[in-house]
């Protein structure tokens, strides 16, 4: 297992929280490629609100959050999830069994589990670590809300995926991104520097314009109307930046299962991005 912690560089009133983990047995998991002829515009409806994050860096408890509260093929979302007894019993004592509105407080309780599961030094409470998607994957995991995960290593794969639903993107978050422009297309410069890790939720695809839509947990304040897209060349630069896609295998939908055509980056590939990171993070 390799987590690299990012620092987070900037002072713009928003919190950002995703580190990098990437493992190499993550491979066994990829997610498969349908063939291009299948891969057609989505748009995934979200139930619950645009979610605000504040002062903490709960960004992925924040993404697993408007995942479980979309829509995806053969499941309708809803502002509410059950969680089992077995579920409550798993979570370290930060929820109990019954229903749970899927609001900021469920999703900061969730970035709270991360912190136990993802192996990152520190637990939230009291210690605002940050977490990664995986150690979201995981939460939700154990508290029987998915019954597993799968891993995008490419845009064809990410497609893909979101032809059954919505996904959890982690990727490095520049200065210029914090400005989206009027339209909410996010502006991905590198030269602007690194300010951070971010995880959020994304859930639409135009096939058309080839953008990707992404709902933040910066309040509706931000970008247009909470929601912001990345162009693909934007998106695939971010995803070989040491960017990560978790699909979600959602306890009440049908596990997606596309056609198993090999895809995705080697062991060796892996480990070769992640010095990449620690050395233009001067580690």
């Amino acid at each position: 297992m390799n987590i690299t912690r990012i620092p987070e560089t900037h002072n713009r009133g928003y919190r950002l929280g995703r580190h990098v983990e990437h493992d190499p047995r993550s491979l066994r998991y990829a997610h498969g490629v349908l063939p291009k002829s299948a891969i057609k515009s989505v748009s995934w409806t979200r139930r619950i609100p645009i979610l605000d994050q504040g002062n903490l860096g709960s960004c992925t408890g924040n993404a697993g959050t408007g995942v479980l509260g979309t829509d995806s093929a053969g499941r309708t979302a809803t502002g509410t999830v059950t969680i089992s007894a077995a579920g409550a019993a798993a979570s370290h004592g930060l929820f109990t069994a019954g229903e749970h509105t899927l609001d900021e407080d469920f999703a900061v309780k969730l970035y709270s589990l991360a912190t136990i599961l993802d192996g990152i030094s520190g637990q939230y409470p009291p210690t605002d670590t940050g977490s990664t998607g995986i150690g979201v994957a995981k939460a939700l995991k154990a508290l029987g809300l998915a019954s597993g995960y799968t891993h995008a290593f490419s845009i064809a794969a990410l497609n893909s995926a979101l032809q059954t639903g919505p996904v959890m993107i982690g990727i490095t978050w520049y200065n210029s991104m914090f400005d989206p422009k009027n339209d909410g297309q996010i502006v991905v410069d590198p030269s602007s520097g690194v300010a951070g890790g971010h995880e959020l939720e994304l859930n639409a695809f135009d096939a058309t314009t080839s953008e990707y839509e992404v709902p933040n947990s910066w309040n509706e304040t931000w970008g247009k109307d909470g929601c912001g897209y990345f162009p693909t060349a934007a998106l695939t630069s971010l995803l070989s930046a040491q960017g990560d896609v978790t699909v979600l295998a959602l306890a009440t939908a049908p596990t997606p299962a596309p056609v198993p055509t090999p895809s995705g980056p080697t062991a060796a590939d892996v480990a070769a991005a992640v010095r990449g990171t620690l050395t233009s993070l001067g580690v």
